[in-house]
């Protein structure tokens, strides 16, 4: 009796190791699913916030001349490779060291803004007057809002920044 209840408990195991094999195929089965799902997410994403940038671009063009009388503006993306963890001077010199993989690193997506003002030299964003990076957001605001218009758009306190001659345009 005592073969008898070792070949049962055998009998049983192999039958658990087998239905446990097949629940972990099924999970790596679901696992390649879920991550092919989110590499088709992440390109059509991809994809549409490019497309929505484009659009953006042309009514954010009318718009900036419009407010300038001439220039450029336009939106460009721009990728920042940032690491995970906390960025500490070590862990740089180890990666360098060791040439890590880049496991650790996350790319992200922003925005710039490039202006380009009629009769100025003046390119980057921070350099304009108050009064200037005013109007350049209300363009960009009234792009976005051209694009994907909202139920109702509410600009309290917009002109403030603004002197006589800019709050007229």
């Amino acid at each position: 009796s005592g073969g008898a209840d070792v070949i049962k408990e055998y009998e049983d195991t192999r039958e658990r190791d087998k239905f446990l094999e097949k629940e972990l195929e099924d999970l790596n089965a679901s696992i390649e699913m879920l991550r092919k799902l989110m590499a088709d997410l992440k390109e059509k994403i991809d994809i549409e916030f490019q497309e929505g940038i484009k659009k953006i671009n042309v009514e954010f063009q009318e718009f900036f001349s419009l407010m300038f009388g001439g220039g450029h503006g336009s939106l460009s993306i721009v990728e920042e490779k940032k690491r995970k963890r906390g960025e500490e001077l070590e862990e740089e010199m180890e990666e360098i060291i060791n040439n890590e993989e880049e496991e650790d690193v996350v790319v992200e997506q922003g925005i710039e803004i490039n202006v380009s003002l009629p009769h100025k030299k003046v390119k980057e964003l921070h350099a304009l007057s108050g009064g200037e990076r005013s109007l350049t957001s209300i363009a960009l605001l009234f792009a976005m809002s051209q694009v994907n218009p909202p139920p109702f758009l509410v600009l309290d306190e917009t002109d403030a920044a603004l002197d006589e001659a800019n709050s007229r345009k």
